[in-house]
């Protein structure tokens, strides 16, 4: 299946701008997006309610 601790090679940068993202976030997605074992792109989609 997957590579053995694969999230021990992703970096702390990475993993804070992910949480960034999230905590920005009121409603909407945040897309991590993986190409052999490794996130090369992550996109955030907000929607607003109303």
């Amino acid at each position: 299946m997957g590579k053995e601790n694969a999230g021990q090679h992703i970096s702390e940068e990475v993993w804070a701008r992910i949480k960034d993202q999230v905590e920005s976030l009121k409603y909407g997605t945040v897309t991590i997006t993986v190409h052999d074992g490794r996130i090369t792109q992550v996109e955030t989609s907000s929607k607003e309610r109303f």
